[in-house]
């Protein structure tokens, strides 16, 4: 069989040893496909059904490759499907998700998992996580989860057309936030990040350890999930109105290639509108974006990467500090020195290595 090949943080061909979609529908599999799938697969130890309130919960954890651990499914009425995961990873796992027009939420609570849309660089999630997107058919989002001692998230998938129709009565109570990416639709891909609140950690691991055995642990699980959404949902109220965004696939990859021309390029730094002028991109999409994607600013980035820069020079490359400053755009010495101990807590000329010790002659016996 065909293995996976990965390169630093990125993703490789997706094989059989995947998420969930893989390990139920097969590579390239649909979510729908991998529920349908369930109920008969052998991965699957366990099936519990409340026909009368439509609630399935299915344990997939028989021969899991490269992990152990399991899955818990959820299906409520078709409508909302949930992926509970609580693995130790113990090779990497890599799949492509196809878009279905559904929108998800995912509460990743310990580990990392590694995501690219389209051809554009992959970037890197780590716990506390919460991230919410809308992924158009004709979309595919690809997956790499490395190894790890514990990977628990939980996934809530459902339609904008459920959220609008069934979670609030009127669509202009939500927040503006949540209404831009509720009424999203092909071809863009959307997605934010929501705070993490400790109401949405407490609420999440009430479900991942769900204490309730026997007939009421599908209602439990059923009303955490209720519960669980609808915090995820008011945490839109926290955001800015610009930090949900739609994107092209075109966009995604110049929002990669800025950050890109942020990390090697240092002296003179790249300013917001050369790097607008440069990608053939509007100044405030470009800023908006990069933040709803990556998570910080452009100049935060930016920033990050010169002091970084700056610190392999010092450290590694032992080259003067005056050096330095010009290497990453700072005109003088001693403005670069302030800005070097504000982002380190430490002064540049305090962060060179200490010379090798010299190696004496050994003496003869």
């Amino acid at each position: 069989m065909k293995r996976s090949t990965t390169r630093g943080t990125g993703v490789g061909e997706e094989v059989g040893d995947g998420f969930i979609r893989t390990l139920l529908a097969g590579p390239g599999g649909r979510l729908t496909q991998a529920f349908e799938n369930a109920w008969t697969s052998p991965h699957t130890s366990r099936v519990e059904a409340n026909a009368e309130r439509g609630v399935t919960r299915f344990l997939v954890d028989r021969d899991l490759p490269r992990a152990a651990g399991g899955f818990e499914l959820f299906s409520i009425r078709d409508q909302i499907r949930v992926v509970i995961e609580d693995l130790q990873n113990t090779g990497p796992r890599t799949e492509r998700a196809p878009g279905e027009n559904l929108i998800s939420f995912r509460i990743q609570l310990a580990g990392e998992f590694i995501a690219g849309i389209g051809g554009s660089e992959p970037v890197r999630f780590q716990c506390p996580h919460l991230g919410v997107r809308f992924q158009p058919r004709g979309t595919s989002l690809r997956l790499f989860f490395p190894p790890t001692a514990s990977a628990r998230s939980i996934t809530i998938f459902c339609s904008p057309q459920f959220l609008l129709g069934n979670l609030v009565t009127e669509r202009e109570t939500l927040p503006l936030q949540a209404q831009q990416l509720l009424t999203a639709a092909a071809p863009d891909f959307s997605y934010c990040r929501l705070t993490v609140t400790a109401e949405i950690i407490e609420c999440a691991s009430a479900l991942l350890n769900n204490p309730v055995t026997g007939l009421l642990r599908l209602p439990y699980a059923e009303a955490k999930i209720l519960e669980l959404l609808t915090l995820c949902v008011a945490a839109f109220g926290r955001l800015e109105a610009a930090s949900v965004q739609q994107f092209s696939e075109a966009d995604i990859g110049r929002f990669h290639r800025a950050r890109e021309i942020l990390s090697t390029k240092f002296s003179p730094p790249p300013t917001i509108a050369s790097l607008a002028r440069e990608l053939a991109i509007n100044e405030t999409k470009l800023k908006s974006g990069f933040k709803a994607l990556f998570g910080h600013t452009v100049f935060e980035y930016g920033h990050e990467c010169r002091m970084q820069h700056a610190l392999h020079l010092l450290r590694e490359k032992r080259i003067r500090i005056s050096k330095v400053a010009e290497a990453v755009g700072y005109q003088h010495q001693g403005t670069f020195a302030s800005a070097f101990k504000a982002h380190f807590g430490i002064r540049p000329k305090d962060v060179r290595l200490p010379p090798e010790p010299k190696v004496e002659a050994s003496t003869r016996a």
